[in-house]
């Protein structure tokens, strides 16, 4: 869906449209299971936080103010629901200070089709990316997912995360930087495009 017609759904629920936010949810549910499943095993459990961020977001739409990136207040209101859960569970894959890690987002299997779709130097390239980016540690892997999936600024990020500007700079400086070094030649032109199809190549729940 694109931005705009998304920030227009957004205001037609903050004016009481219920069904604006069934189709923000609509739109906006595989993004949030994809984001939700690099934190935990648990499908259950982030459908649930989910649910529960859609009837928060109904209960409370006379609070809640317009946003310039409806996928970014999303992401961000699930992650702070998720971690609160699941840092009362033993269901997070690992925690680091009581945060959220985010953890195995590319190690899958290309499908067939994303093969085909590829060709072979890309493919390669793409396998060396994949092998490079599940080396990085999980901040690392969430501000490249962030970035190059969600496409979000580094304010975006930094809101997220709950961390500094600075802070996702640094982070997102060293990965590209340990990155680079695994194909310097044709890294910059094809990254964004080798990580949308690595992602969406993850089998969905």
């Amino acid at each position: 869906m694109l931005k705009e017609e998304s920030c227009n759904l957004w205001k037609r629920y903050l004016s009481g449209e219920r069904e604006a936010l069934e189709d923000i949810l609509r739109s906006h549910y595989n993004l949030l299971i994809q984001y939700g499943k690099k934190f935990t095993g648990d499908k259950s459990l982030v459908k649930d936080c989910i649910q529960d961020l859609f009837l928060s977001l109904w209960k409370n739409r006379n609070t809640i103010h317009e946003t310039p990136s409806v996928a970014n207040y999303l992401v961000k209101a699930l992650r702070h629901k998720l971690q609160r859960k699941l840092s009362r569970s033993k269901n997070l894959i690992s925690v680091d200070n009581g945060s959220l890690e985010f953890r195995n987002a590319f190690q899958t299997e290309l499908s067939p089709e994303a093969k085909l779709i590829l060709e072979e130097q890309t493919y390669l390239l793409a396998e060396k990316i994949k092998q490079g980016i599940t080396s990085l540690s999980g901040r690392q892997q969430e501000i490249i997912y962030l970035r190059f999936y969600l496409n979000a600024s580094a304010g975006e990020i930094a809101e997220i995360m709950g961390i500094s500007r600075q802070s996702v700079y640094n982070l997102l400086n060293e990965s590209i930087g340990r990155l680079k070094k695994i194909s310097e030649a044709h890294f910059k032109a094809i990254l964004a495009s080798v990580i949308l199809i690595i992602t969406t190549s993850s089998s969905m729940w």
